[in-house]
């Protein structure tokens, strides 16, 4: 079988997972090994004294116990930062690190306080209860806001205010200097002050580990899930002082990741460093209440925006400060996030000349914040359409009108943006007219009508966002072939659900006509693996565009090689679908065969390449997605009736994949904006802390998808697509909370737009209303 570019091939990924054959980490070596329990802080700000384990170890079954002073003893590593931005004003920011367990200053509850390594998970939960803590607790913060207050509580003596950096992007002194112009000439200015609620990602799989003795005396063997394997296992080895190539990860089947599996986590250090001490197998498997304690968080943000703008509604100045909250520690690329990141999407698909991004990261008492689907980006975008819902309503202008009037025109491709580069193509304005059409706005009164005779308020909301991604370089694809025809590609980046081999097979199939059943794509091996690490929607414009740059190499070296096997000159071949045939004659010989041919035991095949691959520059994939709510007048329960999105991507690998790929995002986005949230109280303490308080989205809170697309070739990688992974996520919050504001008849309501929210929100327009009748009567 082979598969082309385009083709919507079903995924080779499936079968073994359908019938329980995938091996995902806690399927490694089953029923082996020590088991694993930690001990975590019931305070989220609290001084510590060393824990008395004596109990603990004593207790039979058990085979070790370990504090952070015993990490300490062995000179174990903290996990470190790995960007320090520089500071409004000059300098860098000052990183602070994170002990795998507490040293002596507790900063979020569920930090780890002690492991107890144990025969069996009950004897190490016994063991867990005989360690004696004691505790002085201090107060709590939690909010952005509230922990930038002089009285706040201070995680950090080098973060003043808790504030950790004060970082920007564009002309701040100019930007200010602009909205005073346009005060002054009179130009309306428009300011917002929006949430971007916290959530936990809660991958289907958690994150469960497996370590053990490596063959090599002093090695080890990890078993976890990543996002790519040769990163983590750098950080392990630094963090035990070991060689790196005596620390091999390995990573399988991955149930979700969306950003925080990159990043190390303080369980991993613990548990390696654990096993190398026993020298013998240990495991842990993390129960879902632990996740929403430990995983590190997403979004949590707090931004505001004010535009001056014209008598039309244009923007002629755009400044924006976003807070972040850091949580209590810094994740690997925690800084990176908003600031870097989110700057890329700045002014998102409008013209906006003059614009500034002012990034404060604050440190709070909560889990550390990282990359999640978007990473900086959906918050970017979110900002974004819900000013320019606030403009339609400060100007009267209808929300397309604002929209269509700031659009970036298809004849000023590229487009330099004030941040974030150069836009390479697209035609945003005539994307956005489509969507209206495909959505059938033009309907939307009569169904409106329809709602209300059920007892029900029924808002549509527009969504426009553009994504950054997909650029730079990793060490791409070994392609290695095999004496009966396989060939084996050995992949920089890790599938954690999204169908990697199935693109990179069609890929190279297309490319080279290679039957795609001899095909084998490797992953997830860190003593095999080339360097990389899937995120940013980069691995078919990055990895995908590597192999087709092997594929090219390929053919190079094989067209002579064919060409003396058929006994002709190389210019008198024609290379078609998987055959070369000489000119006007009936000889010819299957790629395949080919390889066969070439093949001598025991030596590498002269076909054998390695492949890396650095892009022109970033894709920019851009759409448009349109929602219909309706809101029960009763329960203020909330049903999307109609989702529509139509998106740019470029060159389509494989539409069946890629509309996976925008479902997943879509609700997550969905989720987001009417259900997720995570929630503490004054102390610091997590009160949405399992699936029974955190709701997610199901399948009956969506209706079917309308997908399409209208695609122009992205010109900066080597096959013209535009990373598709992250969008749906980015384009789902802002046009679901459009819609609900719509229905509601308000100018703006927070994330979660949750039933309550809903109440409280027609409770004060209600209030409103009535004070206005008395004013004016």
């Amino acid at each position: 079988m082979k598969f082309g570019i385009g083709q919507p091939a079903a995924r080779v990924e499936d079968q073994q997972l359908l019938v329980g054959a995938g091996c995902f980490s806690d399927d490694v070596a089953p029923g082996q090994g020590l088991r694993i329990a930690f001990l975590r802080s019931p305070h989220a700000h609290a001084r510590m004294r060393t824990p008395d384990v004596s109990a603990a170890r004593k207790l039979a079954g058990v085979r070790l116990v370990a504090t952070q002073a015993d990490l300490d003893a062995d000179n174990i590593g903290d996990i470190e930062c790995q960007f320090c931005p520089p500071l409004i004003g000059g300098g860098k920011m000052q990183l602070v690190s994170k002990p795998a367990m507490v040293r002596d200053i507790i900063r979020h509850a569920g930090d780890i306080i002690a492991i107890v390594i144990a025969e069996t998970e009950d004897i190490a939960d016994a063991a867990i209860a005989l360690i004696d803590v004691e505790y002085q607790s201090m107060p709590a913060v939690t909010d952005i806001y509230a922990a930038m207050a002089d009285e706040a509580p201070q995680l950090y003596d080098c973060y003043p205010n808790n504030i950790a950096f004060k970082w920007g992007v564009g002309d701040l002194d100019g930007v200010e200097q602009a909205m005073k112009a346009a005060i002054t000439d009179g130009h309306k200015i428009v300011e917002i002050d929006v949430v971007n609620n916290r959530v936990v990602i809660n991958s289907m799989e958690t994150r469960p580990m497996v370590v053990a003795p490596g063959k090599r005396p002093g090695s080890l063997d990890i078993w976890c899930g990543t996002q790519g394997v040769v990163g983590i296992a750098e950080q392990i080895a630094k963090c035990l002082s070991m060689d790196r190539a005596d620390v091999r990860v390995q990573t399988g089947d991955v149930g979700g990741s969306f950003g925080f599996k990159i990043f190390l986590h303080p369980e991993q250090v613990c548990i390696a460093w654990a096993a190398r001490k026993l020298g013998l197998m240990v495991r842990w498997q993390q129960s879902r209440s632990d996740c929403f304690l430990s995983d590190l968080h997403g979004r949590d943000n707090r931004s505001q925006a004010r535009a001056a703008i014209d008598q039309t509604g244009r923007i002629l100045a755009l400044q924006v400060k976003a807070h972040a909250n850091m949580g209590a520690w810094l994740s690997n690329f925690s800084t990176y996030i908003p600031t870097l990141s989110g700057c890329r999407t700045l002014t998102t698909v409008y013209d906006i000349k003059t614009a500034s991004l002012q990034v404060i990261g604050v440190m709070t008492n909560t889990p550390a914040v990282d990359a999640y689907r978007g990473a900086g980006r959906p918050e970017a975008n979110y900002l974004m359409e819900r000013l320019m819902d606030h403009i339609a309503v400060e100007t009267g202008y209808s929300r397309r009108d604002v929209r269509r009037v700031n659009m970036i025109k298809a004849a000023q491709m590229p487009y330099e943006m004030v941040a974030g580069g150069t836009i390479d193509s697209g035609e945003i304005p005539q994307l956005f007219e489509a969507a209206i059409k495909q959505a059938d706005v033009a309907g939307f009164a009569t169904r409106r009508e329809q709602s209300d005779t059920q007892n029900k308020l029924r808002g549509i909301g527009f969504g426009m966002y553009l994504e950054q991604c997909g650029g730079g370089k990793d060490e791409g694809v070994d392609v290695e072939f095999q004496d009966d025809g396989r060939v084996f590609l050995y992949g920089s980046q890790q599938c954690n659900g999204q169908g990697h081999r199935t693109t990179v097979t069609q890929i190279l199939s297309d490319r080279l006509g290679y039957d795609a059943d001899l095909i084998t794509v490797h992953q997830g091996d860190s003593n095999r693996s080339p360097r990389g690490t899937t995120g940013g929607a980069r691995m078919t414009s990055v990895l995908g565009s590597a192999v087709a740059k092997a594929a090219a190499h390929i053919l190079s070296v094989a067209t002579p090689l064919a060409a003396e096997m058929l006994d002709c000159d190389a210019s008198a071949l024609i290379f078609s679908d998987g055959l070369f045939s000489v000119n006007n004659t009936n000889r010819s010989v299957a790629i395949e065969d080919l390889v066969r041919r070439l093949a001598q035991p025991g030596q590498m095949h002269q076909l054998n390449c390695a492949q890396s691959y650095e892009t022109d520059g970033a894709t920019y994939p851009y759409g448009c997605h349109i929602v219909e709510v309706e809101i029960d007048k009763v329960t203020c329960a909330v049903q999307i009736a109609r989702y529509s999105v139509l998106d740019d991507f470029g060159l389509v690998i494989n539409p069946m994949t890629l509309a996976g790929q925008i479902h997943g995002g879509i609700a997550q986005g969905v989720g987001q904006a009417l259900l997720e949230h995570i929630v503490y109280d004054e102390s610091g303490q997590l009160l949405a802390g399992s699936l029974m308080d955190y709701a997610l989205p199901r399948a009956d809170h969506f209706p079917g998808f309308a997908i399409d697309m209208r695609n122009t070739p992205c010109a900066n990688n080597l096959l013209g697509i535009k990373g598709a992974g992250e969008a749906g996520a980015i384009g789902a919050p802002q046009a679901v909370i459009s819609a609900v504001c719509d229905a509601l008849q308000i100018t703006h309501i927070d994330m979660p737009a949750t039933p309550l929210e809903i109440f409280n929100a027609i409770k004060a327009k209600q209030t409103r209303e009535t004070i206005n009748e008395k004013a004016s009567g």
